[in-house]
């Protein structure tokens, strides 16, 4: 089989490539990296869109400006530039990416849509339109030049604000809506419609915007205008009013913003399998190279050893339980967890699973004590907290609608517990607050309480099998009888839901479900991440011991940071804590550490240096890209009936250097196809491969979830940190230190 990668490297080398450079002063010295944007913009419209980059003070471009408007340079020059400069690597990867956009809008009439290609034809699904794109990202590595790319999809819906408005629809101040022209697509706020039409006069065009597109010599914008199309003012990203008809603007459209139904539609429409993925994104990428003019390439560019990368195979590691097991699953039906103990859980029941959906409490009770059977199996006894019989019959939906207000006064109840909630799917998703949001926020955040949330889909589910086995009469106050029924669900399609159940609730009250069977290399791994909503930013922590992945601490910092940056302070907190909670458990601090950072490692490195081999702590810190815009596969020739087929595999990483990406699961071709990660180690303590190996074992370290994930445990568990913790989700510098309360 051959080795397959969504990247093609070209065959010249970047310091051979000559181009146009073009020097200005920076007006404002603290805008800097803002610098020459505004020139940049105008030479590309005065210049019929050539391809151009640029970086702080100056601009570059494959052949020479001839309208500079004004605009002149202070120094020009056209030579190759030294791509050992980082500023003048970034400049020709940024002019590169430009010249493939502009190459693919211009000679395959693609829609350039930000960074990205976007195809013309959509997919409706319910109100939304969806349309498969090409998403680049140019590297420049060793003096060679890496293009990688991956399909991706933009969603729009297919209604106007103009419809929205005749449809009765309430517009909000600060709304996220798009401009979509023939060339890209804008994003502005929404600040209010205007008391006049598009017909009148303008107070900020000083003329109608009908008269703006018949000026402009756009008769078909113009002839689409009438005097029943309201002006929307938006704000643009500089903060400046602008004025557009409302039937030229869409509501943004997101999963945040979709219909759940709408949502799960779209989702299932992406799964693509591997071989339609790769066959598609091949042909894509071998046309517009093809029309490329300042690059060659192989061939074949997709194979890696084009590429200059070398497979290596990852063995997947046991889990350990009461003993090793090849499948955590395995463990869960047969043994008893690594660390039990005892859970006092509080159960926090919607009213309206009985009034409404007719699923009577008998049932939800029967559900927790086969819950409660299967967790004694494990070695966990969960006690039900009977104070919470005072809330009987109490949520209803008046209480729903009231929740902030409701909620407080019952603190007492839930206090040193853990609970599980049984809210229905309509309270979660059709009430004017989100509940679900506000449940965590309120037993998280404020109150520092692990919770779970169920819906009626997994008492359905019981509901269903109890019907199948004619076990639906069982005394849930007999043992045996209870034992009965646990041991069928734990053998039937049913125990991945009631395990998954039974997990959230274990790793929210402190329990270790499994741990790894051997050793990693490194003794400890520190996952960081930086969590970014509406602007604003907050660091996440997530600690591991390296030698068998078992849980010391993970911790939300509290306090906003500014970018994508941990600054130096909080740097050097997180390490003195990880270092004190791991001297407290074993005595000693570790020989090795390892630092995972979720994305771009942009820290203070000699912080880092200082403070750990001052006290003789070796240390790797490793860079974890989540979406490096690259897929992995191999071409079976065989397969298929002999008419081959591109296939994926677990285990599998590709090498170049102190890179690599790895494939770290191998889902159902229904599900859709294994995305990689990249991994890049920014130090050079461990051999690499032991790095990508560590990464690849922590990755079986989702104690939360049966789900096998892609990620290591250490960076996805402080990414849902950081972002719970920023949603106020959950409680900064909680003292239940060893629980998730995150997943």
């Amino acid at each position: 089989m051959k080795s397959y990668i969504t990247e093609v490297m070209a065959k010249q080398l970047a310091n051979e490539i000559p181009i146009h450079i073009y020097e200005f002063t920076v007006e404002d010295p603290t805008k800097k990296y803002e610098g020459v944007y505004k020139i940049y913009k105008a030479w590309q419209r005065a210049n019929h869109y050539m391809p151009m980059g640029y970086n702080q003070s100056t601009i570059v471009s494959f052949q020479p400006v001839q309208h500079f408007i004004g605009y002149n340079p202070i120094n020009y020059q056209h030579k190759t530039l030294n791509t050992e400069n980082l500023f003048e690597r970034s400049l020709l990867e940024r002019l590169i990416k430009d010249s493939f956009l502009a190459a693919g809008q211009q000679n395959l009439k693609l829609k350039r849509v930000g960074s990205d290609l976007q195809e013309w034809n959509a997919k409706t699904i319910g109100n939304v339109l969806m349309y498969p794109a090409l998403s680049f990202h140019v590297n420049i590595v060793n003096n060679r030049i890496c293009i990688g790319f991956n399909m991706t999809h933009k969603f729009e819906y297919n209604y106007t604000l103009q419809q929205m408005i005749e449809r009765g629809i309430v517009l909000e101040e600060g709304m996220k809506i798009i401009h979509s022209d023939i060339k890209n697509n804008y994003t502005y706020e929404f600040e209010k419609v205007a008391d006049y039409s598009v017909k009148d006069i303008c107070l900020i065009l000083k003329k109608s915007i009908y008269q703006y597109y018949v000026d402009k010599g756009d008769m078909k914008a113009a002839e689409t205008l009438h005097s029943g199309i309201k002006v929307i003012y938006a704000k643009a990203q500089n903060q400046n009013s602008l004025s557009y008809a409302a039937n030229f603007l869409k509501p943004l459209c997101s999963f945040e913003t979709m219909k759940p139904n709408e949502t799960k539609q779209v989702m299932d429409a992406l799964k693509l399998k591997p071989n339609e993925r790769m066959k598609k994104m091949l042909r894509q990428m071998i046309n517009l190279i093809e029309v490329f003019p300042y690059l060659q390439f192989e061939r074949n560019p997709f194979l890696i050893e084009h590429n200059d990368y070398q497979m290596r195979t990852i063995q997947d590691p046991k889990v350990y339980l009461d003993k090793p097991y090849i499948k955590s699953l395995h463990g869960l039906k047969n043994g008893k967890l690594y660390k039990g103990g005892t859970i006092k859980l509080s159960i926090f029941m919607d009213e309206a699973f009985e009034k409404k959906l007719g699923i009577s409490k008998t049932v939800a009770f029967k559900f927790i004590r086969i819950m409660q059977n299967i967790a004694f199996q494990h070695g966990v006894v969960i006690e039900i907290n009977t104070a919470t019989n005072e809330t009987k019959g109490k949520f209803t939906e008046e209480f729903f609608r009231e929740f902030a207000w409701q909620i407080r006064s019952l603190e007492s109840i839930f206090k040193d517990t853990t609970v599980l909630a049984f809210i229905t799917e309509e309270h979660l998703t059709k009430l004017p607050i989100k509940i679900y949001s506000e449940f965590k926020r309120q037993f998280g955040g404020k109150w520092d309480i692990s919770s779970q949330v169920l819906t009626e889909k997994s008492l359905r589910a019981f509901e269903r099998l109890l019907q199948q086995h004619k076990i639906e009469a069982f005394n849930p106050n007999d043992e045996a009888a209870c034992s009965h029924v646990a041991n069928i669900v734990k053998n039937s399609p049913m125990s991945f839901t009631m395990f998954n159940i039974l997990l959230g609730i274990y790793v929210k009250s402190g329990m270790q479900p499994w741990i790894l069977a051997e050793r990693t290399y490194s003794d400890c791994f520190i996952g960081l991440d930086v969590s970014h909503e509406d602007g604003k930013s907050a660091a996440g922590i997530m600690n591991v011991i390296g030698c068998n992945g078992h849980l010391i601490k993970q911790s939300a910092i509290n306090g906003v940071l500014a970018g994508e940056k941990i600054d130096s302070e909080t740097l050097k907190e997180i390490l003195v804590d990880v270092l004190h909670a791991y001297q407290q458990q074993f005595g000693e601090f570790p020989k090795h550490v390892t630092i995972h950072r979720d994305g771009r490692w942009r820290e203070d490195s000699v912080l880092v240096e200082q403070l750990l081999t001052g006290k003789n702590i070796a240390y790797d810190i490793v860079e974890i890209i989540k979406q490096p815009n690259r897929r992995m596969a191999f071409y079976d020739e065989t397969a298929d009936n002999g008419k081959g087929k591109f296939l994926t595999r677990q285990g599998v990483y590709y090498v170049r250097d102190k890179e690599a990406f790895l494939c770290a699961t191998d889902p159902r071709e229904n599900i859709g196809m294994a995305q990689p990660i990249k991994i890049i180690q920014q130090t050079a303590t461990l051999p690499f491969h032991q790095i990508v190996e560590d990464v690849y074992r922590l990755s079986f370290m989702h104690i939360h979830a049966l789900n096998k994930m892609r990620l290591p445990a250490t960076i996805h568990y402080a990414d849902l940190s950081s972002t719970a913790y920023q949603r106020g989700q959950i409680a900064a510098r909680s003292t239940n230190v060893t629980h998730l309360p995150f997943v």
